[in-house]
C-alpha cells in the first residue's frame, strides 16, 4: 500500500484565506502520486469554524479522497478549540476555550466526515473512537488525543490525553489482530518528541507558549502498550516540523510541517510505501517554484518472521 501523511493544514478561510491555495495544491500534488490512502493527523483546520471543515471536504472529494477505503482524519486541538488569530486573543482564549462543547465538536467533526467512518471497527457503539480500520494486510488504529479544557491542567486546551477507558478499549481493539500478520499503524494528533527551539517572532511567541502546554499526558503507559502490540509504525502532528524519529523501537513519524513551521512557502507530505518485505519512508517537499525535492525519511527491511531495525 501507498500512503500519503500530512497534518495540520490550519485551514482559515476568514484570518488566513491564501492557505487555502497552498492546500489545494498540496492536496493536487498528493493525488498525482497514486496513493491509496491519505491519513491526516489533526488540526485540519486552524479556528474551529464548521463552514471550514465543510470547503476542505469539498476540496478532498475533488481529489478523490472521500470514503472510509481511502481517507483517515483525526481531530486535533484547533479542530475542536481553534486557536488565537491575533496576538492580543492570547489572552483572551482560555474563557474562549471554557466555553467549547467538547463533545458537540468532536460528534460534529465525525458527522461531517462520516464517510471516512464507515466500515470501522470500534470497542463500542458509544465512541468513533478509537477506531480501527482493517485495509488487508494493513490495519490503522485512529486514536483522539485531544484532551478536554481545565483551567490549571489544559489552559490553552492544546494538551493530549487518552484517558484510562479509551486506553483499555485501545488494547482490546489491537488484540483482535494478535493472531494476523498485518503492517499496524497509528494515527493519533498529539507527538512523543521534545519540541524543538523557535526563532523569536509573533507566531514563535504562541509557540513558546504552547511548548509548555502541548504535552501528550501519559505517553509512556501508551508507548508500552504500542510495544506489546508490535505496532509498525506511528503518524502524528502537532508540533510544525517533519521528521523522523524512534522511542522504545517504535518509528514515528511527523508531518506538522505540512503547509505550515519553516520559514519560506514550501509544501511537504510524508510518502509511506509498505511491501511485505519492507517499508519505506519518503518526505516530498514542494518548493514554491515548482519543484519537488524528496528526501528518505526511514527504512526497514523484513524476513520472513523476524522484524529488524532501521537500516
Amino acid at each position: 500500500m501507498k500512503i500519503a501523511h500530512i497534518s495540520d493544514l490550519h485551514l482559515n478561510t476568514l484570518f488566513n484565506d491564501s492557505n487555502l491555495l497552498r492546500v489545494k495544491r498540496l492536496l493536487k500534488y498528493i493525488s498525482s502520486q497514486s496513493v491509496e490512502h491519505l491519513i491526516i493527523t489533526g488540526d485540519l483546520i486552524d479556528n474551529a469554524d464548521e463552514s471550514d471543515l465543510l470547503i476542505l471536504k469539498r476540496m478532498l472529494n475533488k481529489f478523490g479522497f472521500s470514503s472510509h477505503l481511502n481517507l483517515t482524519l483525526i481531530p486535533g486541538n484547533h479542530d475542536i478549540f481553534g486557536g488565537p488569530q491575533k496576538p492580543v486573543d492570547i489572552f483572551s482564549f482560555p474563557e474562549r476555550c471554557k466555553e467549547v462543547d467538547y463533545d458537540a465538536k468532536v460528534n460534529l467533526f465525525k458527522e461531517i466526515f462520516k464517510e471516512t467512518f464507515y466500515g470501522t471497527i470500534v470497542a463500542d457503539e458509544e465512541s468513533q473512537f478509537p477506531f480501527i480500520k482493517d485495509l488487508d494486510n494493513v490495519i490503522i488504529l485512529g486514536i483522539n488525543s485531544i484532551a478536554e479544557y481545565s483551567k490549571y491542567k489544559n489552559p490553552f486546551a492544546s494538551n493530549g490525553e487518552v484517558k484510562l477507558k479509551h486506553f483499555n478499549k485501545i488494547d482490546d481493539l489491537l488484540k483482535k489482530f494478535n493472531d494476523r500478520d498485518v503492517f499496524k499503524i497509528v494515527a493519533i494528533h498529539h507527538h512523543f518528541n521534545k519540541m524543538k527551539n523557535t526563532k523569536r517572532s509573533i507566531a514563535g511567541l504562541w509557540q513558546n507558549i504552547e511548548k509548555q502546554t502541548m504535552k501528550l499526558k501519559k505517553k509512556k503507559r501508551l508507548l508500552s502498550l504500542f510495544q506489546k502490540h508490535n505496532i509498525d509504525i506511528m503518524l502524528h502532528g502537532h508540533i510544525h516540523y517533519n521528521e523522523f524519529y524512534e522511542r522504545k523501537g517504535i518509528a514515528f513519524l511527523n508531518a506538522g510541517a505540512s503547509t505550515v513551521g519553516y520559514t519560506g512557502k514550501s509544501l511537504r507530505v510524508n510518502i509511506i510505501k509498505v511491501e511485505p518485505d519492507k517499508t519505506h519512508c519518503e518526505m516530498h517537499k514542494l518548493t514554491e517554484s515548482g519543484e519537488v525535492k524528496i528526501e528518505d525519511l526511514f527504512r526497514k527491511e523484513y524476513q520472513t518472521i523476524l522484524r529488524l531495525s532501521p537500516i
